[in-house]
């Protein structure tokens, strides 16, 4: 199908020239005692002309760093920005005032790129100030949910307000919610009872295989599937979600017997990155599985004075699926060799605020003894290894998810507001009564 453009000027477009975004900040709660300036520095990624394209208001998904010479990739994807737009929201309520017109510069550009049936590609393109989509005409399921929650997350924190600006953001967000329903239902396969994990516009055809693993990155993709339908004439269905498996392992650490939830690859943001939206310590019926996940990452990392290991840059500025062999789905069940766990990588261990607060602090104070050139002045460096090799790469995915999990608790609530709204939640829990091991 052809690609669907829409002018951000019809949008309730309300701002065009905003001030620059030179200054972020939190409020003083989210800072932790004891790394209260390190989190600043992860934050200033996300500053006008560091990560961020000052022309198309979105965030770069990579920058190299050389001392404080910056090189800039200029290409973007979805999670990304929903990412950076949910730490502009906790910046306004900082008190930022001017970052509400950013938040709604953002929205327009997102109004104005080119879709399929209203869902994002992957990657963008950034050229001359606007998102253009790279010839493999990749729509995955997976980054289109991610940003789907991360805008039910602006829209749940201004739902009410009777600002201007905020009034515009959250009707820019339903619009462009409700035009991705037809991609949604599309992606749906009822042979399978599935979620496809995505189309090719390139092909023409949907991706070849299916999001069928909880324990994975994609597993918001249904559930935002069956919400966003639901109320249509060809919902996506709960089972969906509920017939995606899950399995966890049995391993032995500081002679305590744990079953942590295994990820296909051994990645910790697998794992962890839909709980920066969705509160899964209420919401996943036994939580102790991803305790125990953390507390095996956390032995890893010890051992090998790194940070936990989760998919991210290479010491030498490629790029690889890292993962610890023994939380691998991949490699405990079926013996496929993975990429394996002696790089870190600091947003990961940042993932584990949100299951264990101190230890996570602990881990990361740590890790900046060891390798205090881990620090630049525009955040954390993506990866170190055991021979204590440094990326020179920041991934604005990375930092994102690294800032985002100080910030969860709050964008949680924001969501959990939006979906009682919408009338959604309990369909949240529902089908969080299904994410129960097949093991």
């Amino acid at each position: 199908m052809s690609h669907n453009t829409q002018d951000p000027a019809s949008s309730n477009s309300i701002c065009s020239n905003g001030a620059k975004v030179n200054e972020l900040a939190l409020r003083q709660h989210f800072y932790p005692a004891g790394f209260e300036q390190e989190l600043q520095t992860n934050l200033d990624f996300f500053l006008d002309g560091v990560g961020v394209d000052e022309q198309a208001k979105v965030p770069y998904d990579t920058l190299f760093v050389t001392g404080a010479d910056i090189d800039p990739q200029y290409y973007v994807n979805t999670t990304e920005i929903g990412l950076y737009l949910n730490i502009l929201t906790e910046a306004h309520q900082h008190g930022h005032q001017d970052v509400l017109v950013r938040i709604n510069e953002t929205l327009d550009v997102l109004l104005g790129a080119p879709t399929w049936n209203g869902l994002y590609f992957w990657p963008y393109d950034i050229v001359d100030g606007k998102l253009q989509p790279q010839q493999e005409g990749i729509v995955p399921a997976v980054d289109n949910a991610n940003l789907a929650f991360a805008l039910t997350a602006v829209s749940g924190a201004y739902i009410d307000s009777d600002d201007a600006l905020a009034i515009s953001a959250v009707k820019k967000i339903d619009d462009i919610l409700q035009r991705q329903i037809p991609g949604w239902q599309q992606l749906y396969d009822p042979s399978k009872d599935l979620l496809r994990a995505g189309w090719s516009t390139k092909d023409g055809a949907a991706l070849r295989y299916f999001i069928d693993r909880k324990a994975n990155e994609s597993r918001l993709a249904p559930i935002w599937a069956h919400l966003i339908t639901k109320d249509t004439s060809s919902p996506v269905p709960k089972s969906a979600f509920n017939n995606m498996e899950l399995y966890t392992g049995s391993i032995n650490v500081k002679q305590q017997s744990l079953h942590p939830m295994l990820t296909w690859d051994g990645a910790y943001f697998q794992g962890m990155l839909p709980a920066i939206w969705l509160n899964e310590r209420q919401l996943i019926p036994d939580y102790s599985i991803i305790e125990d996940m953390t507390k095996i990452q956390q032995a890893h990392s010890e051992i090998n004075k790194i940070p936990f290991v989760s998919s991210a840059a290479t010491t030498d500025d490629s790029y690889a699926a890292f993962g610890v062999p023994e939380l691998s789905e991949a490699s405990v069940r079926f013996e496929i060799q993975i990429a394996g766990g002696h790089t870190g990588t600091p947003h990961a261990t940042a993932l584990s605020f949100l299951v264990d607060p101190t230890n996570a602090i602990a881990c990361l104070q740590s890790i900046k003894r060891q390798h205090p050139s881990i620090e630049s002045p525009y955040g954390w460096f993506d990866a170190v290894d055991t021979d204590g090799n440094i990326s020179t790469k920041l991934i604005s995915l990375d930092q994102g998810m690294f800032v985002c999990a100080f910030l969860a608790s709050s964008i949680n609530q924001q969501v959990e507001t939006y979906l009682k709204r919408k009338g959604g939640y309990q369909d949240v829990v529902d089908m969080y009564k299904s994410f129960t091991p097949n093991n």
